[in-house]
């Protein structure tokens, strides 16, 4: 007993009194409300008289008021101010926005209603059953990527049902909203309805930030965002973004999260700024030609194919700042950020771009080389193919530029310069083996990617020549990842000949079309010869659920929906088999 009169407690945080916790919850239901206001008004268009919407407006100032008034309660009754503010950073950088929105005639409420949304997840978190749930969920990185997308699909097509992200102000039936979500998520491009004529500034907005999130993936994306504020990724976290990004090694995880978000970042404002800077003659405002060029480079480099011209890029076909700069970021967002971090150092700088590639590792130089002989023998096979034909009534130097473009799209991009429904059907079917094997891990791109498909192409060499082990630059590849690329190859060409099958059921149109859009479906690219518009509803959902399958990844979805993993207790006796 003497022990422990020894021993003072010292309290470093005062606990809130059941009042002050009872006026948080207060603030919480009435920031929920104002969220249902906000969606009944600015959504849906039901609050339209001049006195309803007065009463919104000073219920949104109480709410904001409220909210005030807890963030100084909550900081009054915390422990220290520097640790509080660590952790409750977002309650103060909210005041920024809500400062700048009354000044400018609103409320803020919309950051008030994001900073209680927080508040509610951090509650919900701290619970046991919910904080059980996500340590399960962290452990399955696979299905933990599956879900994050789908919630963003299920979020987008909400938000795109409303009448204000449409240009008449109507409801957006669910298979349509539903499409368009699902193609911006899985940064596909394909479109049911014309982006620039149907949907709305809103509705533009909302596509945009499907196309960023999707693009990063959300796991990476609000990884990154931790990572940048100074919060520490556990163990478990480790493992499963070292799945999603293809870092293998932990410890570089947290530097390579800063990476990607930065890089992304600045490549995207690069972008934006020479985009910027050719669109301005062509606007009557700057700010238009602000907004094109930010849609634009964001869409390009997250390989979406998304455009707010009704004729994609055709309007710039021969214009050589737009060629270049579009290209320039889908080839960067496709290479894989491993890839690109390899390229694109501190040491490039210091010791030059010729040491930096003679350093480069195994994998680097067979994504180089397999994306370069794709872009280059593309570029001639288009050039020639479609001569007189897509490229017909071009000048020479157009002819080129639109094909070395052209050869850069299928690798997931979506974007056009030329009539994709003029093409010959060869080209339809080399383009759709373009398609099919798409970007390099790690990127923005989907499809099979580059480096599995150079796997394979050595792995047949090598047992042509009679060699039984696959070896590139005089290093060995397992022979899990031989096994890995072809079970990736086979469930992927399982996948397109099933919805393959499945379009021919539904729809009426020629064989080619369809298979070219069932790929540019399953490989996230957006390419059309304009079947899309005029697909039936079951062939809108094939079609949907196809794109999902590919942005995710054959493998991934089946490693998914597998919980374990095990070798047989057993093994069995050699068996021979005669193939070929």
């Amino acid at each position: 007993m003497r022990l422990f009169k020894r021993f003072t407690v010292i309290r470093t945080e005062r606990e809130l009194s059941g009042r002050l916790e009872l006026f948080r919850w207060v603030v919480t239901v009435l920031a929920g409300a104002a969220l249902l206001v906000v969606i009944l008004k600015s959504g849906y268009g039901l609050v339209t008289s001049p006195l309803l919407n007065r009463v919104v407006y000073w219920f949104n100032i109480l709410v904001v008021a409220l909210f005030a008034v807890d963030v100084v309660l909550t900081t009054a009754f915390a422990g220290p101010l520097l640790r509080h503010l660590r952790r409750r950073w977002f309650d103060f950088v909210a005041f920024v926005p809500i400062v700048v929105a009354l000044a400018a005639g609103g409320t803020g409420i919309t950051f008030v209603i994001l900073r209680q949304a927080v508040i509610v997840f951090q509650w919900f978190a701290g619970s046991p059953r919910f904080a059980g749930f996500l340590r399960r969920l962290r452990l399955q990185p696979v299905r933990l990527l599956a879900l994050s997308f789908l919630g963003m699909v299920v979020v987008g097509t909400l938000l795109l049902t409303f009448p204000a992200a449409t240009a008449h102000g109507r409801v957006t039936g669910f298979t349509d909203a539903l499409f368009t979500a699902t193609s911006a998520t899985c940064v596909t491009g394909l479109i049911v309805r014309d982006t620039p004529v149907y949907w709305s500034r809103f509705g533009q907005v909302v596509i945009l930030c499907l196309l960023q999130l999707g693009g990063l993936g959300i796991m990476t994306f609000s990884s990154s965002m931790a990572v940048v504020f100074g919060r520490r990724l556990g163990m478990t976290e480790r493992k499963s973004l070292s799945t999603m990004i293809g870092e293998a090694r932990d410890q570089d995880i947290a530097r390579m999260l800063r990476y990607i978000l930065g890089f992304t970042l600045l490549a995207e404002a690069v972008g934006a700024l020479l985009l910027f800077v050719r669109f301005l003659p062509d606007f009557a405002r700057p700010s238009e030609a602000l907004y094109c060029a930010v849609f634009h480079s964001v869409s390009a480099f997250c390989n979406a194919g998304f455009s707010v011209f009704s004729d994609s890029l055709v309007r710039y076909r021969g214009d050589l700042a737009v060629n270049f700069a579009v290209i320039t970021l889908v080839l960067t967002g496709g290479l894989g950020f491993v890839v690109v971090r390899e390229l694109l150092n501190r040491d490039t700088l210091r010791r030059g771009p010729l040491s930096t590639l003679r350093r480069l590792s195994v994998h680097a130089r067979l994504v180089l080389w397999t994306s370069g002989l794709l872009l280059v023998g593309g570029t001639v096979v288009f050039f020639f193919a479609e001569y007189n034909g897509a490229l017909g009534g071009m000048k020479l130097g157009t002819k080129l530029l639109a094909s070395a473009f052209q050869a850069v799209t299928p690798r997931t991009a979506g974007f056009n310069t030329a009539d994709i429904s003029a093409l010959r059907p060869v080209t339809l079917l080399l383009w759709s083996v373009l398609m099919f094997i798409g970007a390099s891990p790690g990127g923005t791109g989907g499809g099979i990617k580059t480096s599995t498909v150079a796997v394979l192409f050595l792995a047949v060499r090598n047992r042509v020549l009679g060699r039984e082990d696959v070896d590139v630059g005089r290093r060995l590849v397992m022979k899990d990842i031989v096994y890995r690329a072809t079970s990736i190859a086979a469930v992927s060409a399982g996948i397109v000949t099933f919805f393959f099958a499945v379009l021919l059921v539904t729809e009426q149109a020629p064989f080619q079309a369809i298979l070219f859009e069932t790929v540019s479906a399953f490989g996230t690219v957006g390419l059309s010869t304009g079947l899309t518009p005029g697909l039936s509803g079951p062939g809108k959902i094939a079609v949907t659920a196809l794109m999902y399958i590919g942005r995710l990844g054959p493998l991934t979805l089946a490693l998914a929906m597998r919980t374990r993993q095990g070798k047989l207790p057993v093994a069995y006796p050699e068996a021979r088999v005669m193939v070929g």
